[in-house]
């Protein structure tokens, strides 16, 4: 009996350890690009919901994006170890998750709460309006700027939000592949 529980215990402390928290923005490129990145920066990390962030992003477009970039994300989660998909679903009129969007940029105005109204004035001088789609000209774009991580999104879907994600976009627009980029970050509230 008393094998049995130094087993269990044993188990437990490597589910532990195996816990990780990401301590910057862990991004890298999964394939050919028509992006190149400089800089791409979240402070503080760990994200604290529901604080704001100040995010850094620094890229050289190789080709303009034209209209809607339709995105493939897949997004697990990782607690104790245990890597746990997050699937697409509804929530508030919007699918959030791991799902194919038909334009990256709506999610990402939702997910920010940002639009036309309340948009950067960084954003607007790197051709950023916050409105969708994107339409941005080809050339060095560099974007730094305090988001608030305060958004219906996070809002309702508070139950996802503490622990280490790990997310793989793959974008594309009118003119075809665009990236894939893998992020790795870790929220608390």
């Amino acid at each position: 009996m008393m094998n049995i529980f130094f087993k269990y215990i044993i188990v437990l402390f490597l589910i532990s350890r195996c816990q990780s928290e990401y301590s910057s923005l862990d991004f890298s490129l999964c394939g050919p690009s028509d992006i190149e990145f400089f800089e791409n920066s979240i402070t503080p990390m760990p994200i604290v919901f529901p604080n704001p962030v100040d995010w850094k992003f620094k890229a050289n477009l190789k080709r303009p994006i034209d209209g809607p970039i339709k995105s493939n994300l897949t997004i697990v989660r990782v607690l104790s170890g245990l890597q746990l998909p997050i699937r697409c679903y509804l929530t508030n009129g919007q699918w959030v998750g791991s799902c194919v969007y038909p334009d990256l940029c709506n999610s990402i105005m939702y997910v920010t709460n940002l639009n036309k109204d309340n948009c950067p004035s960084n954003f607007i001088s790197n051709g950023v309006d916050c409105q969708c789609p994107f339409n941005l000209p080809s050339g060095l774009i560099e974007l730094r700027d305090v988001i608030q991580t305060y958004s219906p999104a996070f809002l309702s879907n508070s139950w996802l939000l503490n622990g280490d994600y790990k997310i793989k976009i793959e974008a594309s627009d009118s003119r075809g592949f665009f990236f894939c980029l893998n992020l790795g970050f870790t929220i608390k509230s």
